[in-house]
């Protein structure tokens, strides 16, 4: 074997330990964003249920106004505070795939300049 042959096979080599370092993180990403919904889905139930004993517990209709007023003020607040964490979440898995791959052309970068380097 020459040495382009066998550099050749470690490149490709190389490249498909870059793609499964992905899908790994991918996954593993996956894993994290379904098991954060699932917990809000029921944490959202259980504030539902809360909610509504609260509004049924109103004795007048402008108690019932406030209450309600308070959860929408509530529940929007809790809507901010989801959303800001839905979005790191998604930033910090979107960081974890393409690391790989960030990563695999550094190192491409770098073998391209030392074979221009090695040419000239």
């Amino acid at each position: 074997m020459t040495a382009t042959y066998t550099d050749f096979a470690a490149f490709n080599q190389e490249a498909l330990d870059t793609i499964v370092k992905t899908n790994t993180a991918a996954v593993k990403g996956y894993e994290a964003m379904s098991k954060y919904f699932v917990d809000l889905a029921g944490k959202s139930f259980e504030d539902a249920v809360a909610a509504g004993k609260k509004l049924a517990a109103a004795k007048t209709v402008v108690e019932f106004v406030q209450i309600q007023t308070k959860l929408a003020q509530e529940s929007m607040e809790v809507a901010m505070e989801e959303g800001k964490k839905v979005s790191e979440l998604t930033t910090a898995i979107a960081k974890d795939v393409t690391a790989p791959f960030t990563e695999r052309f550094k190192n491409g970068v770098a073998v391209a300049t030392k074979a221009a380097k090695k040419a000239a």
